[in-house]
């Protein structure tokens, strides 16, 4: 992680002010107005995963919106009406217009997931593997943290799991189709 932050735009004294960029050193994005070194009108505060938009004051979010990486609108104050029971569909498959009842598509705002080692399970963030009884790192295959009997049956329940053969399985498939 970087521990630098960047500011671009005005300053007041040694403050931010009126229209800039700052960039934190967490990852984190505003792109708006500032006063006296605070957020301060209009802007925009992206965050992994989505983004706020909407009216500041001193520092604070008034008026705004929460939007998801996947397009997905969320407003304070609404009543959770999204992935429940009674709509399951996910925010590509409204857009895609999967009515609910239907084949769903879960799909993510990964439009190219990375690949699955055999007999692993997306979760997005990683994939569990069922022999580690661990989350896994996408980028070392290290494991991340262990999972408990609740997180493990949910993920085998819902999760997109691989259908590519491990190198054992597809020894015995090869050595059946010659045979």
């Amino acid at each position: 992680m970087n521990d630098i932050c960047k500011h671009k735009g005005g300053l007041v004294g040694s403050r931010f002010d009126g229209h800039g960029n700052y960039d934190s050193a967490h990852g984190g994005k505003y792109i708006g107005n500032f006063l006296e070194g605070l957020f301060h009108g209009e802007g925009t505060l992206y965050v992994k995963g989505g983004y706020f938009k909407g009216e500041w004051e001193y520092g604070k979010m008034v008026e705004g919106k929460f939007y998801f990486s996947d397009g997905l609108e969320y407003e304070a104050g609404d009543e959770w009406t999204y992935c429940t029971e009674e709509d399951p569909r996910f925010q590509a498959e409204i857009e895609k217009g999967v009515e609910v009842g239907g084949e769903l598509l879960y799909t993510t705002a990964n439009p190219d997931p990375p690949r699955l080692p055999p007999g692993c399970y997306d979760i997005r963030t990683g994939y569990y593997d069922p022999k580690e009884n661990s989350i896994m790192s996408y980028t070392t295959n290290d494991p991340l943290r262990p999972v408990d009997d609740a997180e493990r049956d949910w993920i085998i329940a819902n999760c997109r799991v691989s259908t590519e053969a491990s190198p054992e399985e597809q020894a015995e498939q090869d050595e059946a189709a010659a045979s």
